[in-house]
């Protein structure tokens, strides 16, 4: 006569293979036990963990239903809630006696596997370098889930669970090499308002008054080895620039100021504009002789530089109380 948990267990394949979930399948280990069960589960659609197969090992005892069955991953995922080593999944009511209940059913548990790989739960990991990894480095963590992904596709062809060139060594339940060490969590410690507000002061470019100290600028003073460190330039280069710096902002802020031109520059310019004048108001000639074109130039003729200038004057002033509308028509 079947036992009780020999009939359950029957019962439970029975409704799964007729109603399967989908990505579920479960096959018998031997025909000789109905105790142990090797299933496997496909990685949901639309996740990092999509196209992976997971083998994973069921064992029944005579206490089902009464207690869960032993459960552990075949092909070890790296994975928060997966043991490295053991390949046994961190699921509460597999761990604790008193969470199990006897109306969860192999399906329910299977499906619930089947979710655990792309919705790990962080408040009861295992796999504490796959959460500093998800955590610290989540690219890296993708790329870990996608080779993963690969060797199971492998193992489920009947080849080998890595290739040589694999930067991830994937899990069978005898191996698994360590994966990547991470750096750990480094946790926020307290800093007091004064040491706060030194440092502000030390990085800060802007001052509360003209004459404010700035500790940092006032360390660096003395210290020509440190000046060279923190500001990668010579002092001298750094005072130059800072010059550049005040003259380019005076010329944004106020424009270009010239300074005031020496008595040469002046006639200089005064002549230019007087040239400039008999190009656009006094007809043009062309001279015959030599002396008719020094005449034309003040200053080629020998003319006192107070003549020209007055000359050059009295131009500018009669050019400015010209008609325009008299000089287009």
């Amino acid at each position: 006569m079947l036992s009780r948990p020999h009939l359950l267990i029957e019962k439970e394949i029975q409704k799964l293979k007729s109603t399967p979930p989908w990505g579920v399948n479960i096959e018998p280990v031997s025909d000789d036990s109905v105790f142990e069960w090797l299933a496997k589960i496909s990685g949901l659609r639309d996740t990092i963990w999509e196209g992976g197969i997971f083998q994973i090992y069921i064992r029944f005892d005579e206490h089902f239903n009464i207690r869960p069955p032993e459960v552990y991953f075949q092909t070890i995922p790296f994975h928060p809630n997966v043991d490295m080593r053991t390949g046994r999944p961190c699921v509460d009511y597999l761990d604790n006696l008193d969470l199990w209940r006897p109306g969860f059913s192999l399906s329910m548990l299977l499906v619930s596997l089947q979710a655990l790989l792309s919705n790990p739960n962080l408040n009861h990991a295992i796999n504490n370098e796959a959460i500093e990894m998800m955590s610290l480095s989540p690219n890296t963590y993708r790329q870990m889930v996608l080779e993963c992904v690969t060797a199971s596709q492998r193992i489920e062809a009947g080849g080998s669970p890595q290739l040589e060139d694999t930067k991830v060594k994937f899990a069978t339940i005898e191996h698994y090499p360590p994966a990547p060490r991470t750096a750990s969590v480094k946790r926020p410690t307290k800093l007091s308002f004064d040491d706060y507000h030194m440092t502000w002061r030390s990085i800060a470019t802007s001052k509360p008054t003209e004459n404010a100290d700035n500790p940092l600028l006032e360390a660096l003073q003395n210290k020509p080895a440190l000046q060279a460190v923190h500001m990668a330039l010579p002092p001298e280069e750094v005072e130059e620039q800072m010059k550049n710096q005040k003259e380019e902002h005076k010329e944004l802020m106020f424009g270009r100021f010239h300074n005031k031109l020496t008595f040469s520059q002046e006639q200089d310019a005064k002549l230019a504009r007087l040239r400039r004048m008999q190009k656009i108001y006094l007809p043009t000639r062309r001279s015959s002789t030599p002396t008719e074109d020094i005449m034309l130039d003040p200053v080629a003729a020998g003319m006192d530089g107070r003549e020209w200038e007055k000359e050059v004057d009295d131009l500018v002033s009669w050019s400015n109380n010209l008609d325009t509308a008299t000089i287009d028509t």
